[in-house]
C-alpha cells in the first residue's frame, strides 16, 4: 500500500514561480525571450511561469523521447512546433531534470539555430542524479524527498495525481 504525501501546496509552488519569474525577467531585462517545454510535464510549469513574467514571453512545445541504443541511450525530437529561437534568449523547461541526457540533447539541438542564449530551467531539479554536464540555470524547488512525484503535471498519467494543483512523493509503506 502507498501513501500519498504533500510535499508542497499550491500555494507555494506559486510563490515560488512568481519569485523565479522576477528572477529571470529582471536577468533578461526587455531582452527578446521564449519559454521552450518538453512535453508533457512541463505544461503546468510554463503555463504558470509565463503568466508570471511581468511582460510578454513566446513559448513553444517540444517532445522528445529515449530509447535505448548499442552505444547508450538515443534521444529523438519527436514532436516540435516552429521555433524560431534566432537571436533570441532560450529557456528550456523540464518538469524533473534527473540525467540531464533529454535536456543536454534538446540544447544541443537549439543550439543550431543560432539562439542568443540558451538555458536549462527545472520545475524540480535532481542534480545528483546528472549523468551529463548540465546544470539548470534556474530550479523552482531542489530540496525534495527521494521517491515517485506526483502531482502539478507530474506521474504516469490516468488516475495517477497528475492534474493536482500540489505537487507530492508517493510513499510506499
Amino acid at each position: 500500500m502507498s501513501d500519498l504525501r504533500v510535499v508542497y501546496d499550491s500555494d507555494h509552488i506559486r510563490k515560488r514561480i512568481g519569485e523565479m519569474a522576477a528572477v529571470i525577467a529582471e536577468d533578461y531585462a526587455d531582452q527578446p525571450l521564449v519559454l521552450v517545454g518538453i512535453l508533457k510535464g512541463s505544461a503546468f510549469f510554463l503555463a504558470d511561469l509565463a503568466r508570471s513574467f511581468p511582460r510578454p514571453v513566446d513559448f513553444e512545445f517540444v517532445d522528445v523521447a529515449q530509447s535505448a541504443g548499442e552505444r547508450g541511450e538515443v534521444v529523438q525530437l519527436t514532436y516540435a512546433t516552429q521555433i524560431d529561437v534566432r537571436d533570441r534568449h532560450v529557456l528550456v523547461l523540464k518538469d524533473v531534470v534527473h540525467s540531464g541526457i533529454t535536456e543536454n540533447y534538446l540544447v544541443t539541438h537549439l543550439s543550431q539555430h543560432q539562439p542568443r542564449s540558451i538555458e536549462v530551467v527545472a520545475f524540480v531539479d535532481r542534480p545528483q542524479l546528472r549523468r551529463v554536464n548540465l546544470a539548470a540555470k534556474y530550479s523552482v524547488f531542489t530540496d525534495l524527498p527521494d521517491g515517485f512525484l506526483v502531482g502539478y503535471g507530474l506521474g504516469p498519467g490516468r488516475d495517477h495525481h497528475t492534474n493536482r494543483p500540489d505537487l507530492c512523493v508517493i510513499e510506499e509503506g
